[in-house]
């Protein structure tokens, strides 16, 4: 999963620690947003940091550095998985 050539790398003083769903699904649609993986939507990188919903109103930043870094790892194996399959697909 690549980021987009979009979105942009935001330092964490200048990005808030809880956002609306509302604000979310407006950088959401600007294309400033990359799932974790197709199938979990629920965690999210937006402007170089990693967000998760809470509840159904609230996008949180991630800050600890351990989630951080399996978010990293999963995603990359997502996008591992994602490619061996997409190429199995291939005729």
């Amino acid at each position: 999963m690549n980021r987009r050539p979009s979105q942009t790398e935001l330092p964490a003083h200048r990005l808030p620690k809880v956002m609306t769903a509302t604000e979310m699904r407006k950088h959401w649609l600007d294309r400033e947003v990359t799932p974790l993986s197709p199938i979990l939507d629920m965690t999210v990188k937006y402007a170089g940091h990693w967000w998760n919903l809470d509840g159904t109103d609230a996008w949180v930043r991630a800050t600890d550095p351990n989630a951080i870094t399996l978010y990293e790892a999963t995603q990359k194996r997502s996008a591992e998985a994602l490619a061996q399959l997409q190429q199995r697909l291939r005729p």
